[in-house]
């Protein structure tokens, strides 16, 4: 038995990883605002603190010791340096969810891109060792991280890695799918569209990007925490998914026919997959097979996910 905290924990994934740790056994304790209610009654432990506001997770934590801290609320660099200070050495092994974005080739106040990332990312094409951060910027104002949430994420790796007194996973992970909770309404787009006959619009030849199950992107953090792997991995199935394979699954889940059409210049369409990708944009899995730890292929869980999502 580990004790494990949980920096979030109240929604989507999250909640699947603080239940997959209490069903393995170990003693965790989530730390949020409180302001969101959680369904694990007595089994957890609660502090609250708020990760965006400078002292709250030091003094929540002042003298706390866990084996592992997974942090799913830490998208500034910020937050990086807030939690290498709070705990210092106090921690095992600081785990943080990132994401599939922090290769986005999108550009950043007018600084170089990001490098030029194959279609298949992987994880030594974006070092945080050698990538700058600035804890200056106006990350908490109003509107801001919603316009630079990649870069948000790539400058957060980077803090933690080199202010970190502790062994650190930068978990990259895919876009995450669940029949229930996603808050981010992307499976329900397609269910919608198809639905009402809308139709579901895409770039044209549209690429196709990494997925993961919300159920085995929570299990791998659970691995992770305790797991002697550092450095960054890419969270992912093995293969990848376009908007044609959403729209089949949301075909073969309703009986009913989605009508897909491609344009050159969609941007903006509010019929615009939030799926459909102009190139390919996904992450390669060799290194985390590597690591012994593997993920189902999409397309053995999409329809499923779909049909229960159809029925939710």
């Amino acid at each position: 038995m580990s004790d494990i905290c949980v920096i979030g924990g109240t929604r989507y994934f999250g909640k699947v990883l603080v239940r997959q740790l209490l069903d393995e056994g170990h003693r965790v304790t989530v730390v949020n605002r409180g302001q969101t209610p959680d369904p694990f009654g007595d089994s957890v432990r609660r502090l609250r603190a708020d990760v965006t506001v400078s002292g709250e997770l030091a003094a929540a934590v002042a003298g706390e010791r866990f084996d592992a801290v997974v942090h799913q609320m830490c998208y500034t660099p910020i937050a990086a340096v807030e939690v290498c200070e709070a705990f210092g050495d106090r921690v095992g092994k600081i785990v943080l969810t990132s994401t599939i974005e922090v290769y986005n080739k999108d550009t950043f106040r007018g600084r170089t891109p990001a490098p030029p990332f194959g279609a298949l990312a992987r994880e030594n094409e974006l070092d945080p060792a050698g990538y700058d951060f600035d804890t200056e910027l106006p990350w908490y104002s109003p509107g801001y991280l919603d316009v630079h949430y990649g870069e948000g994420k790539r400058q957060a790796e980077a803090a933690l890695v080199r202010t970190a007194k502790v062994p650190v996973l930068l978990a990259r992970v895919a876009h995450v799918l669940a029949a229930e909770g996603d808050f981010t309404g992307r499976l329900r787009f397609h269910l919608d569209h198809v639905r009402d006959g809308r139709p579901v619009v895409a770039h044209a030849t549209p690429g196709r990007t990494s997925l993961v199950r919300a159920e085995e992107a929570a299990g791998f953090l659970a691995w992770a925490a305790l797991s002697d792997a550092t450095g960054a991995v890419n969270v992912a199935s093995p293969d990848t998914a376009d908007v044609y394979d959403f729209c089949a699954a949301v075909e073969s889940a309703t009986g009913l026919t989605a009508h897909v059409i491609e344009k050159n210049d969609p941007a903006g369409d509010p019929d615009l997959s939030p799926f459909s990708c102009p190139a390919d944009f996904g992450m390669a899995t060799d290194r985390v097979a590597a690591l012994g730890y593997s993920f189902t292929p999409i397309a053995q869980w999409l329809p499923a996910v779909v049909r229960a999502a159809a029925t939710a």
